[in-house]
């Protein structure tokens, strides 16, 4: 499994069905990172900053689990808040995935995205691409 990023794709996909997924690519840093491939094809970094999160408010707190204490009370104590977007001047290409089980088919969708010195060329289904 291991780490990967998320990445929203603003740009028209092939499979409109899954245009407002959030799909994950470990073609980026695989540091849980959000990222965005925008209209115009630019593709931004959203940064964020982590802030500690007050015992009360974490999702175990008052629970059974919280006073046996633990790795139970860490989880739910940090939260990211947005400190902004850089675009990254990215040159190769992303391959990134989603599966929607929701649907009567359960369908696997894979895109490669292409850019060149941080401008997209395209994107193509990978399946439809293994079948050129």
């Amino acid at each position: 499994m291991g780490m990967f990023d998320e990445l929203r794709c603003e740009f028209p996909l092939p499979d409109p069905i899954v245009q407002d997924e959030i799909f994950q690519t470990k073609d980026l840093e695989r540091l849980l990172d959000r990222y965005t491939i925008t209209s115009d094809g630019r593709l931004i970094l959203h940064q964020v900053r982590y802030e500690e999160v007050p015992e009360k408010e974490r999702p175990y707190y008052g629970t059974p689990e919280w006073k046996r204490g633990g790795l139970i009370q860490f989880l739910g104590s940090l939260r990211p808040v947005p400190v902004g977007a850089v675009e990254i001047p990215f040159h190769g290409d992303i391959v990134f995935y989603t599966f929607l089980e929701n649907r009567p088919e359960k369908e696997w969708f894979e895109y490669r995205a292409r850019f060149t010195d941080g401008r997209l060329q395209w994107i193509r289904r990978e399946e439809e691409r293994r079948k050129n």
